[in-house]
Formats: structure tokens, C-alpha cells, sequence
């Protein structure tokens, strides 16, 4: 009986019960994420190495990864218009389909513009964990089906099992490369094209799961987060026309006036309806969405900097670590943080979002700025590894975080600009990466981006150490 109520009280600490009884649709979000994620995985290990071995040189590498983001940044302006609009379900099976056409193309195509073009469209860059164009939707959409109580237990969830599904892919796709060249004597070229076309099984996998989510994950209805005083009561007396229901403390943004009961004048009253376009975001928000973006600038800058995929290269033109140890690292480093990750929850809830985040931060900030300087190979892996292993750990105070900063109708257009800041970061890392490597500073590129992490920290204290956002109890 001591054993099953420890466990119960463990459940309920780490959010499993939050998940296994929740609805079927945040059931589907979850396993969309671990399926894209699984996906993301093997290609994250081998992009480098497959464009390097297509004879295409480091400097022009970093620029294939760098426009490739830019490219993503169209798609999310877009999704960030018309996300809502198009819907959830449309959108992740949009998403899938993509997948599915750019792993076909890497397949056969050799044509640096032409893979570009593919990368862009099916989100094949050394970011995709990180800058997705289709991930700021499904965080909406798991945002509004959750409430205060549980948000930061399904966002907990839903970054420890899609770091699961990456690691997975990461270790099965080095084993197989390196077996694939032991036993069948293939080339690694030819090995790294049958990658890809797993990488488009994945997407249809994706497809099937898309369709399988329910209309309940669309946003038909204004924000659940509003207060009682924000929403003004209908008067089933007065014409359906009347003033619009949502009214902000600080006065309406959006007001119609009802037509006359005078039907003499109806007509010609027509063309004096006053109609005040509401803003995108409140006040509030925007202030909000700014700090944010500066804070992660200088964060996604680094990141770019110390992708893993460029890592994965380093130790392997450095250190000539096969790719069968360095998948089999990783999945250790990030299946240790899936579940280190659970930790993040009951966290966030002792320390608060913002504590939570900077310290743990701030760690993997300090690992990575070592990465390069002991020039130990066994030190440098063990540092990379560590940063795998804590990187995650602040995801789902950070998720819910930027959940909770808005409103729930802002959510998905703030989540698509918050993406597009960090694909510009991104950009910028990578395209410097590729400048270091070319020029034979590699190792500068990772005390760049443990320097630029750190700044990161300094400025999310400086504008949110007092902040209390909606999803925190």
C-alpha cells in the first residue's frame, strides 16, 4: 500500500497522471511531436557530413544552412497569418506532406539550389529541434487545451518524448551507417541517402497521426484567460448587432454600432458603421513579445553557433569519432535529459519559470564555452554530452512561459514571431560557424556561443525576475 501511494504521489509530482488522463487530441500533439522529432534526429546527425561529402566546402555549407532558415522564416510569417486560419489538423498535415517531399528529394538530388529549395520547404536544417515552422501551432494548440494546473506537465511530457524519439533516431541512424559500411561495404554517400528516404516514411507517419486529431484542438472561441471584467454580458433584449462583447478594461477596440430601430433609416445609417480594426496584440503583449525577442536573440545566436550537427562534424574532423560512438553519445546525453526533463515540472513550480530557466541555463551556457578549450578529446565529449544532457531541462518552464505572457487568441501568432527571432538568430550562428571552419578557428565558434548564452541569461533576469505569468500557480 506504501509502495502504490509513493508511486501515485510520484505520478502526480512528475505530470504522468496530467497526461494519461488527459483528452485523445493532447495525446496525438505529444506523439506529433516525438514522431517529428524521431524524424529530425537522423537527419540532424548526418546533414553536414552528407553535404560535405557531396563535395560542397564548409564555408558555403554554412551558407546553404544559413539560407535554408532564412527560408523558414517565410513559412513561419506565413503559418504565424493564417496558422489559426487554416487549423491545426491542416496545418500538421501540411507540415507532414512537406516532410515526405524533401526526404524524397535529398534522395536523388545532388544539386546544391535544388536541395536548398527541398530543405526549406520540408524543414531538413541543423535547427529543426529547435526553429520549426510548424511547431508554434501545436504548442498553441496544447496551450489552450490545458489549463493553468497542468500546462507545465504537458509541455514537460511533450519535450521529454520528443527528445526520446530524437535519441532514438540519433543512435539507430549511427549504428546503421557504420554497419552499413562494415557488412555491406557501402559508401557513406549512399548510406546517407537511404537516411533520407526514412526521413519521408517518418513524415507519413506524421500524415496518419495529423488526421487522427479531433476539431476540438481548433480555436473557435475567445480566450479562456480573459477576466470576468474584460468580457461584457449580452443583452438578449438588444439586436444581435450591438456592441461587440469583448470590451478591454481600457476601452473597446472593437465597437459597432447597431442599426436603428428606425427602419426608415436603416438603410441609409448603412455607411455610418463605425468599425475600429482590433489590434493583434494588446498593449500588454506587445511589451511582452518585445523583451522576449531581444532576450532570445542573442541565445539563438549561439545556438546557430553550436548546432549539433556542426558539433557532430567538429568531433569528427577533429577527434575522427566514427559516427556509430558519436550517435551512441548523444542518445545517452539526451535520453539522461528526457527524463531529467521531468524534473523541469515540479521545478519550475518550487523555484518559479524564471529561476528555473536561468539556472538551469546557465550551466549548459558554462559547458559548451569548455567544450573547445581543454583540446582532450575524452573531456571534450563528456562536456558535450553534459550539454545535451541539461539543454532541455528549462523547455517546458520557457514553453509555458511564453504561453502564459498572452492571450489565448495571441498565442499562435506570438509563438510564430517568437520562431521567426529565432530563426534570424539562428541564421547568423550558422552562417559564422561555417566561416570559423573554413577558416581553421573551428573551437572559436563554441566560446562565441557559451559567451552569447550567458548575455542570454543576464537579460531575461533584467526584464522578467519579477514576472508571474498565467500558468503559474
Amino acid at each position: 500500500m506504501g509502495l502504490s501511494k509513493t508511486f501515485k504521489r510520484l505520478s502526480l509530482s512528475l505530470g504522468a497522471d496530467a497526461v494519461w488522463y488527459s483528452s485523445p487530441d493532447l495525446k496525438l500533439l505529444i506523439l506529433a511531436r516525438m514522431i517529428r522529432m524521431f524524424a529530425y534526429g537522423g537527419t540532424t546527425l548526418i546533414l553536414v557530413l552528407y553535404l560535405s561529402a557531396l563535395g560542397i566546402p564548409d564555408t558555403r555549407i554554412g551558407l546553404f544552412m544559413t539560407l535554408a532558415l532564412v527560408g523558414d522564416i517565410g513559412v513561419s510569417t506565413v503559418l504565424t497569418v493564417v496558422g489559426d486560419g487554416m487549423g491545426v489538423r491542416v496545418t500538421m498535415a501540411v507540415g507532414a506532406l512537406l516532410m515526405m517531399a524533401s526526404g524524397v528529394a535529398f534522395a536523388v538530388l545532388e544539386d546544391y539550389w535544388l536541395l536548398l529549395g527541398a530543405s526549406i520547404l520540408g524543414v531538413i536544417n541543423p535547427s529543426a529541434n529547435e526553429v520549426d515552422p510548424f511547431k508554434a501551432i501545436e504548442e498553441s494548440a496544447i496551450a489552450r487545451l490545458s489549463t493553468t494546473a497542468n500546462c507545465n506537465d504537458f509541455f514537460a511530457w511533450w519535450t521529454l518524448l520528443g527528445m526520446v524519439g530524437m535519441a532514438a533516431s540519433t543512435l539507430l541512424t549511427g549504428f546503421a551507417i557504420d554497419v552499413l559500411q562494415a557488412s555491406y561495404a557501402l559508401r557513406p554517400l549512399e548510406i546517407y541517402r537511404f537516411i533520407f528516404l526514412g526521413y519521408a516514411a517518418v513524415g507519413f507517419l506524421k500524415l496518419v497521426c495529423a488526421l487522427c486529431i479531433s476539431s476540438q484542438v481548433e480555436l473557435y472561441t475567445p480566450s479562456a484567460m480573459l477576466k470576468d471584467s474584460e468580457i461584457v454580458s449580452v443583452d438578449n433584449s438588444r439586436p444581435l448587432l450591438g456592441e461587440y462583447q469583448y470590451q478591454p478594461q481600457n476601452g473597446a477596440y472593437n465597437t459597432i454600432t447597431a442599426p436603428s430601430n428606425n427602419t426608415s433609416n436603416s438603410y441609409s445609417n448603412c455607411n455610418e458603421v463605425d468599425v475600429n480594426p482590433t489590434p493583434m496584440f494588446t498593449p500588454e503583449s506587445r511589451s511582452f513579445i518585445w523583451k522576449v525577442s531581444l532576450a532570445i536573440m542573442p541565445d539563438y545566436i549561439g545556438s546557430g553557433l553550436a548546432q549539433i550537427t556542426w558539433m557532430t562534424y567538429f568531433f569528427k574532423r577533429e577527434y575522427d569519432i566514427a559516427e556509430g560512438p558519436l550517435g551512441l553519445a548523444i542518445f545517452i546525453a539526451s535520453i539522461i535529459s528526457s527524463f531529467l526533463n521531468l524534473l523541469s515540472s515540479p521545478l519550475s513550480r518550487a523555484l518559479g519559470q524564471v529561476p528555473t530557466m536561468v539556472v538551469c541555463h546557465t550551466i549548459t551556457s558554462i559547458s559548451l564555452l569548455m567544450i573547445s578549450a581543454p583540446n582532450n578529446r575524452t573531456l571534450a565529449l563528456g562536456l558535450f554530452m553534459l550539454r545535451i544532457v541539461l539543454r532541455e531541462i528549462d523547455s517546458a518552464p520557457r514553453q509555458a512561459f511564453l504561453a502564459g505572457g498572452v492571450l489565448d487568441e495571441e498565442r499562435t501568432s506570438t509563438m510564430g514571431l517568437v520562431t521567426v527571432v529565432k530563426t534570424v538568430g539562428c541564421c547568423v550562428g550558422l552562417f559564422l560557424t561555417g566561416e570559423f571552419a573554413g577558416s581553421g578557428y573551428f573551437w572559436v565558434a563554441f566560446i562565441v556561443a557559451g559567451a552569447l548564452k550567458l548575455l542570454h541569461n543576464v537579460v531575461i533576469l533584467g526584464f522578467f525576475w519579477n514576472h508571474r505569468g498565467r500558468y503559474e500557480a
